[in-house]
């Protein structure tokens, strides 16, 4: 016998296979040992012990999908033990089971529901590689960028859970070893939260107070903190950068956050570079910052609705990652509840969260 027969019992759950892809793992050595010695009655007595196995592994396989794909396999070795004059055993699957299928632990949850997606999360960040690529390309070759979408669409998510963690891997030369200030929103006072995120501790109410004046007397002070604090490329993203109007209502503060921002990203030497993300509907706004809005219209990139193919995505692939599995025809499902919806994506991920909740084990049904 080779290597992965194991000796015959009758506890069923011993003999399955764990999974299809174990089931075709050992197909495959079964095919390298038939060519090796043939027809063999120990041959024989493999194919007959996994034909066995493989029959009681359909307990385990839940689509149709699957279950095709191990059916042909097992009428495969059938053949071979007919024409062998061997008597086949039955190779038809057994039923699932889903009494067999494993818990899943509500902490390895793959859906964020109704928050967007942060640093923390980017490995359950999935369907947008097509608009990430795009953002790269345009950091390639600007210092600013300026992430526009619809409420809901996503914005902040692909900055925050794809983007950063792709610099910071090194995706741009030399990326990996930038400056990254915390991302930051704008709020009332965008130049104190704006001095906040500089200094890591030691953050005194007086100490805001006079980095706000710094702030206001000189357009050139946040670059100086990059020059003498870190002395090396930095990276700042404001996310929401529409609480620029909508929660501040002092002129002057706007314009001695965005002139901050502009002599950070014009600055010689050292490249620094700014992300925003912004609303749509507030976009006409940026007309009041005169000298900003010029830069802003160059490093514009629109987030488009994701198609089928990207929903689908990012509903399977985060699954995948914890064995999470889906009801025949669910997915099609919630693609035709939500395509085309202005805010599909929170409204997917909000639905999906509850279907986990509601799971079955590893299954949503």
């Amino acid at each position: 016998m080779t290597n992965f027969s194991i000796s015959p019992s009758a506890d069923e759950a011993t003999r399955r296979f764990p999974s299809l892809a174990s089931l075709r793992v050992v197909h495959s050595e079964l095919l390298k040992h038939h060519r090796e010695i043939g027809n063999t009655p120990e041959l024989l007595s493999e194919v007959e012990e996994f034909i066995c196995r493989g029959r009681e592994t359909g307990a385990l396989l839940d689509t149709d999908e699957d279950r095709w794909a191990s059916q042909s396999l097992l009428d495969y070795w059938t053949a071979i033990l007919y024409r062998a004059d061997w008597e086949p055993p039955d190779a038809t699957l057994v039923e699932f089971d889903p009494a067999l299928a494993p818990e899943l632990d509500n902490t390895l949850c793959p859906y964020l529901g109704l928050e967007a997606f942060k640093e923390k999360n980017h490995k359950l960040f999935y369907g947008r590689q097509y608009l990430l690529e795009k953002l790269v390309e345009h950091l390639r070759k600007s210092r600013f960028l300026a992430v526009v979408g619809s409420s809901g669409s996503g914005k902040s998510s692909i900055v925050l859970g794809g983007l950063m963690p792709s610099l910071k891997a090194g995706v741009l030369l030399g990326s990996e070893n930038w400056h990254y200030f915390s991302p930051m929103v704008p709020g009332a006072n965008p130049l104190a939260n704006l001095a906040r995120i500089t200094k890591a501790r030691n953050v005194t109410t007086d100490w805001v107070q006079s980095e706000v004046e710094n702030f206001q007397k000189d357009p050139k002070h946040l670059l100086k903190i990059c020059s003498e604090l870190y002395n090396i490329s930095c990276l700042l993203v404001v996310d929401q950068f529409e609480e620029m109007f909508t929660l501040c209502r002092d002129d002057n503060v706007r314009q001695a956050f965005t002139n901050n921002l502009i002599n950070l990203i014009q600055s010689s030497g050292v490249r620094h570079t700014v992300i925003l993300t912004m609303r749509t509907d507030f976009e006409s706004q940026v007309a009041r910052v005169a000298v900003f809005k010029s830069l802003f219209e160059q490093a514009h990139m629109r987030v488009t609705a994701m198609d089928a193919s990207e929903l689908r995505d990012a509903i399977e692939k985060p699954a995948e990652l914890v064995g999470l599995k889906f009801e025949e025809g669910l997915i099609d499902t919630l693609l035709h509840d939500v395509l085309g919806e202005p805010a599909a994506l929170p409204l997917l991920q909000f639905t999906l969260l509850k279907l986990w909740d509601n799971r079955e084990r590893n299954r949503v049904t």
